[in-house]
């Protein structure tokens, strides 16, 4: 090989080196511009993250509002005939209360929306628009502790009633299987749902 050919050898060879060293420093840039446009697209998922959090909470403050306000709504609905319901059938209610809380023994509160009571016995009532199953039990639930919240009806005869616009599940069946009243509120009347020859359960 010739001195002439060997400089053109190197001359290539320095001119590929120097086109190599081009094309890592273009794609080093390239790899840095990608894991900018990762993090930028990684930080946008977390604001929209945060941003459908947000939202969430605030569907979930409106929802609770809204169910909250149609409770309050059954309830003013129920109380003026409500008693005399109960007169009708036997239960001779003298007193009604609604809003009371107390504590079991465990310290864990528990909040009745209404009572009735007629001297010995107290009729306490779940009011919800929608009842379901679920419901039922927790109102059983709360009604074996009941007692231990509120002391003075230790000795006294427990029943348990639920009130709703809307029974699911065929919740009200259930309801009448475990002994309690169920008060239906339909077109501002409410009514009561049970046989005219139901016992109802004592707590």
């Amino acid at each position: 090989m010739s001195t002439a050919e060997l400089k053109e050898l190197l001359a290539e060879l320095s001119r590929s080196t120097a086109e190599l060293r081009a094309s890592q420093q273009e794609t080093a840039i390239q790899i840095k511009e990608t894991e900018l446009q990762i993090k930028e697209t990684e930080l946008q998922m977390k604001e929209t993250s945060i941003q459908m959090k947000d939202t969430d909470q605030k569907i979930k403050d409106l929802s609770g509002l809204f169910t909250s306000q149609w409770g309050k709504l059954v309830e003013a609905l129920m109380r003026p005939g409500t008693v005399k319901l109960f007169q009708e059938r036997g239960l001779q209610v003298n007193q009604m209360t609604e809003r009371r809380t107390g504590r079991d023994s465990q310290g864990e509160k528990i909040e009745v929306d209404m009572t009735l009571v007629n001297g010995n016995t107290i009729v306490v009532i779940e009011v919800k628009t929608t009842l379901k199953v679920e419901d039922v039990l927790w109102h059983l639930d709360k009604l074996g502790r009941f007692k231990e919240a509120f002391k003075e009806y230790a000795e006294w005869h427990v029943q348990g009633g639920l009130a709703a616009m809307h029974f699911e599940e065929e919740s009200d069946r259930y309801a009448f299987r475990k002994g309690l009243w169920v008060l239906r509120c339909e077109d501002g009347i409410t009514g009561i749902a049970n046989a005219k020859n139901f016992r109802p359960k004592n707590f």
